[in-house]
């Protein structure tokens, strides 16, 4: 097959990711894994690979349970195999594409589509747009994560192969374009994904002197903005789109993290869906406690109780088969066992912020890595991590995987050829 149809592959892949329907995007991923399968797969992705499966037999142990819901069970089961699938079809792609940086290029590309896409919708609805962050994410979309990366990268890799074009005003141009959508998402966490993999990209978050003078650095900046909020009120007759932002970020420590003075008995849902994510977290440790079933979770099929009905996505429901927090789902699926393997694969990840530098390709790969331990920990804290369906880690893993093994070919190559 030619070159044409891998980078096509790339490119669904990649809009299956932004659909964010997981059924889909599972199936876009299990049939490009086996369509681009390759019998060569290095033991690192293969580490990586085994990592997430355990995760999976874990779940699974309930499935000869006679009381499990099968939907649910069945449903538990695709979110877990889907980041493996998406992972491996991106490895196995990047794997049989001779223009080395295609992949990045293309994500870098994809997120010029997406930038134009956005801003056309803004600019064509532009006396419908509100001023409240709310509302313009309700009409406008309220996430990018590939123009996340597309940022990402243009940040971070010097040698794009779009950089390099002969039109400099038009790849300018999109740059600006990919910034201006970028901001008009109003999202905390792209801005936090993009600001600390960028961190980590250039080694700013590694454990040294390099690490500790960033690391102190931002403590400063983090402290005089913490206290920036603690004193600033919005506006409460007319906010506008700076004061809904500010006031959003003001509650996203509350609102993840603790549930303060809420009386969780009184089911108060005003009080409650200000630190929804902690209320859910704090069901599902209460339940898993219940149960005694700390060490591997209720398993796949099981929900949580919310202790009322709410209209989430759409429908009326009191039993959660998914959270807001992907610790907490994960400890509800596979337990306090589930959560260490999780880590391990987390700090694996990092570890390859300590990888000497060898070809461009594989100092870029590892980068990455490292990058996406930073990504995986911030949407495991805000989303379910790299179970959702919008998830783009994945698929920058298993591409950074394919950029190292090439790069260690090319190593093999040029040596051989300097001995001719």
């Amino acid at each position: 097959m030619g070159q044409l149809f891998y980078k096509a592959c790339l490119i669904v892949l990649i809009l299956s990711l932004q659909m964010a329907d997981v059924e889909v995007s599972f199936a876009v991923a299990a049939s490009l894994s086996i369509i681009c399968f390759r019998k060569q797969i290095s033991n690192q992705m293969v580490l990586i690979i085994f990592m997430l499966f355990s995760l999976v037999l874990i779940g699974s142990i309930t499935v000869f349970e006679p009381e499990n819901d099968y939907y649910f069970f069945l449903k538990d089961l695709i979110y877990f195999l889907r980041p493996i699938f998406v992972m491996s079809s991106a490895y196995f792609i990047v794997m049989r594409l001779e223009d080395k940086r295609s992949f990045l290029n293309i994500l870098v590309l994809m997120g010029f589509y997406f930038a134009t896409m956005h801003l056309w919708k803004l600019v064509t609805n532009f006396t419908l747009i509100p001023a409240d962050t709310n509302r313009i994410r309700t009409y406008f979309g309220r996430y990018n994560h590939v123009e996340t990366i597309a940022l990402l990268l243009i940040i971070c890799v010097k040698d794009l192969p779009v950089k390099r074009s002969r039109f400099k005003i038009f790849y300018k141009l999109f740059v600006v374009g990919l910034v201006v959508s970028f901001l008009f998402y109003f999202s905390r966490t792209m801005i936090m994904v993009v600001f600390a993999m960028s961190l980590a990209y250039y080694g700013y978050l590694r454990l040294n002197q390099k690490g500790t003078i960033a690391l102190a650095g931002l403590l400063i900046l983090g402290s005089a903005f913490t206290v920036f909020l603690s004193f600033y009120e919005p506006a409460e007759d007319n906010p506008g789109i700076v004061d809904t932002f500010l006031f959003k970020i003001k509650n996203s420590v509350s609102e993840s993290f603790s549930l303060e003075n809420v009386d969780i008995a009184s089911k108060d849902r005003r009080k409650l869906w200000k630190h929804w994510r902690a209320y859910e977290a704090h069901m599902v440790y209460t339940e898993v406690d219940k149960a005694k079933l700390w060490f591997t979770g209720e398993g796949f099929g099981s929900t949580v109780d919310i202790g009322f009905e709410a209209k989430l996505d759409g429908e009326m429901t009191q039993h959660l088969s998914l959270t807001h927090n992907g610790f907490a789902y994960l400890y509800l699926k596979t337990g306090i066992l589930g959560l260490l393997i999780y880590l391990v694969f987390v700090l694996y990840l990092y570890s390859f912020s300590y990888s000497p530098k060898r070809t461009s390709l594989q100092t870029v790969g590892n980068n990455i890595l490292a990058a996406c331990t930073f990504y995986i920990l911030i949407s495991s804290f805000v989303v379910t991590g790299i179970f959702k369906p919008y998830d783009m880690a994945t698929l920058l893993i298993g591409g950074a995987f394919a950029l190292k093994q090439i790069g260690k070919i090319e190593n093999r190559n040029t040596r051989n050829e300097g001995d001719t």
